[in-house]
């Protein structure tokens, strides 16, 4: 309480800044039971932030299982790990391989002759080029540099090679200095040329040659040898990377490849304590004693309520539009207590993976399963709802088509002359001699770089003839094809035929005006009679239950295309649910949070108004009082002045009564 220090009462004998007081402390009984109220509401957003740290677990814990994939993941051991490793991904086929680790890969490394010191022989001057594989070669300038300081400005120049200088330890010249290919294998083999004068130049030969890694897969006869740039391999064996450790030709290494049960096992057991957490977070929320009358810090909160109901569906439930075992997780072996809480039974699990893993993984993932051969489900979003058992139908209105361009020109003749065809913006060295067949070979050898394909078609680009055509790999509206060769067509039949006018698919006419092209289309139509956008195959739903649902559709024609089942299994399920509690604005713990933030910051308010009341109420009041007091004081002055008076004058008439 603000006030002025003062004494009361001096005059009237009252305890007025007792009697203040016990007033201030009246009027602050309305700021103590808000106070309060603001002790239970910050105890309530503590719960709330409890709760969306639970839920943010419960993704986590949900997020590997979201996909049908992980329940294929598979796991791999090696009967020889001193020769190599191995790992799996989920498209790796379940057996054992046989493969031996004939070489390993090795970088290209040149060492030079010796020097008797690093920093004080000079090497000249002048350039040092460095070509690693079929790259540019990266020219160093020299300029009288030492030893040292020509390894510094080698691996200053980033020419793919690094530098460094060993100390043989023995000799009047015991520095040298050697050159390391960074990309390993034969692509990274370098050439070094000199050109330095003066000085000590050095003269480089190979300390190890560059080599491929090299495996033998399989045994005898029929073994394939693969060889790869590093010690990595990939693909060899479908979904399997090996990592080769040492050589050892003819040597006998096996990769088993298995489910890998106990991995999976491990994120349904996450998934599994993830959830009772939560479990007992409501139960203690939730927990009312009659005796004592306490309760939890959000009892009977209908918010938390809806949000307890939503998961406790999500988990325990069948999963809509799956017909036959299993169809929740008590079928598969997570099964609920009297509690609400869930127990794991491992080994009815893994009899369960083991012999329906397709049906398992629905009962946890979001899975859509079309009817038709030319549709393929490829993902789905949080908005896109279960269909049931009846699904979705499709209906194409247009199908995908890609952008093509044809030549104006048929070859007929082997290319006269060496050609240059530019395919959106790359290079393609055809030269003199070529056949049609070995045009379109050349072409298609980089279609990984135009993003092409080349084919020998008749004059509309269909059927087969001797127009060359290129065709898009990539379907679309988006994707187109351009060319231009820098030989023309009007001399005959003797070149690609494309000519030296720039064509693409918009604009195909080119030199003569006979080219011709077709524009790239974007699939179109609907599912489940909802609306959907098409950007190339891939039709996605974009209203209603389907919304997010993408499909891959391979028709060539409009027309029906069966349907599309959609299910959304448990932890799938209870990822939504706990994404749309913890969103960041509209979530059910944000608003909470929200709420209780402008119910304190509101009751400040009023706790701010109300002190301010109650300090300008005692202020008036002790004014008031001051007034009373010196009135009283003058009150009593005058009093004493008149009984002075009056006592004088009796005085004086006593006095002549006696004269």
């Amino acid at each position: 309480m603000s006030s002025t220090a003062s004494v009361g009462g001096l005059i009237s004998g009252l305890d007025t800044n007792s009697m203040l007081d016990q007033l201030y402390e009246l009027a602050q009984a309305p700021v103590r039971r808000l106070q309060a109220r603001q002790v239970q509401l910050n105890a309530q957003s503590a719960a709330w932030a409890q709760l969306e740290a639970r839920l943010l677990s419960l993704r986590t814990s949900a997020l590997p299982l979201l996909q049908t994939p992980a329940f294929n993941a598979q796991q791999a051991s090696v009967s020889r790990p001193d020769l190599a490793s191995a790992t799996a991904s989920s498209s790796a086929v379940s057996g054992s391989y046989l493969f031996s680790v004939e070489k390993l890969a090795l970088s290209h490394q040149v060492v030079s002759q010796g020097y008797a010191d690093t920093d004080q022989t000079e090497v000249g001057s002048g350039t040092i080029s460095i070509q690693v594989g079929d790259g540019d070669a990266t020219v160093v300038a020299v300029e009288g540099f030492t030893l040292a300081e020509l390894r510094d400005a080698i691996n200053a120049a980033d020419a793919g090679a690094k530098a460094t200088i060993i100390n043989e330890g023995t000799g009047a010249a015991p520095y040298r200095l050697i050159i390391t290919s960074q990309t390993s294998g034969l692509a990274g083999s370098m050439t070094i040329q000199t050109s330095l004068a003066g000085g000590t130049p050095p003269t480089f030969g190979d300390l190890q040659q560059a080599q491929d890694a090299e495996i033998k897969l399989g045994s005898g006869a029929g073994a394939v040898t693969i060889s790869s740039g590093t010690n990595r391999v990939t693909g060899a064996i479908q979904g399997v990377t090996l990592d080769l450790l040492k050589a050892d030709p003819g040597a006998p290494v096996t990769v088993t490849l298995s489910r890998n049960v106990s991995g999976i096992q491990s994120q349904v057991a996450a998934l599994v304590d993830a959830y009772n957490t939560l479990v007992d977070f409501f139960a203690e929320q939730f927990h009312y004693d009659p005796e004592t009358a306490e309760s939890g810090t959000l009892f009977a909160n209908y918010q938390l309520q809806s949000v307890q109901q939503a998961l406790g569906a999500a988990i325990t439930g069948q999963v809509l539009g799956l017909s036959g075992a299993p169809r929740a997780l008590v079928d598969v072996g997570v099964r609920a207590l009297s509690s609400g809480r869930l127990s794991l039974d491992s080994g009815a699990f893994a009899v369960a993976l083991a012999s329906k893993p397709d049906q398992v993984a629905q009962v946890f993932a979001a899975l859509g399963r079309p009817s038709h051969a030319d549709v393929v489900y490829l993902s789905s979003t949080v908005d896109t709802q279960p269909s049931g058992a009846a699904g979705w139908e499709v209906q194409i209105t247009q199908a995908a088509a890609q952008a093509r361009l044809t030549a104006g020109v048929a070859q007929t003749s082997p290319l006269a002359a060496d050609e240059t065809l530019t395919i959106r913006a790359i290079p393609i060295s055809l030269s003199a001699g070529m056949t049609q067949e070995e045009v379109v070979s050349a072409i298609n050898a980089q279609s990984a770089q135009t993003g092409v394909l080349a084919s020998a078609t008749g004059a509309g680009g269909t059927g087969v003839g001797t127009y060359l055509t290129l065709t898009r790999v990539a379907y679309g509206s988006a994707q187109h094809a351009d060319a231009v060769s820098t030989a023309s067509n009007q001399g005959g039949e003797d070149t690609s035929g494309m000519g030296a006018i720039a064509v693409s698919d918009e604009s195909p006419a080119g030199e003569g005006g006979l080219g011709a092209g077709a524009l790239g289309k974007d699939v179109q139509g609907t599912i489940g009679g909802e609306a959907a956008t098409g950007s190339g195959q891939i039709l996605t739903g974009a209203a209603g239950s389907p919304k997010g649902l993408a499909l891959l559709v391979k028709a060539t024609a409009p027309g029906s295309y069966g349907s599309v089942v959609f299910t959304v299994g448990a932890a799938e399920a209870a990822f939504r649910v706990a994404l749309s509690a913890t969103d960041a604005t509209s979530g059910t713990v944000a608003t909470a949070q929200t709420s209780i933030a402008d119910l304190i910051a509101n009751m400040d308010e009023q706790i701010g108004r109300l002190q301010a009341s109650a300090d300008r109420e005692i202020q008036r009041m002790r004014t008031a009082f001051a007034r009373m007091e010196t009135a009283l004081g003058r009150f009593q002055a005058q009093n004493q002045y008149l009984a002075g008076q009056i006592s004088q004058m009796q005085l004086s008439a006593a006095a002549a009564s006696r004269q």
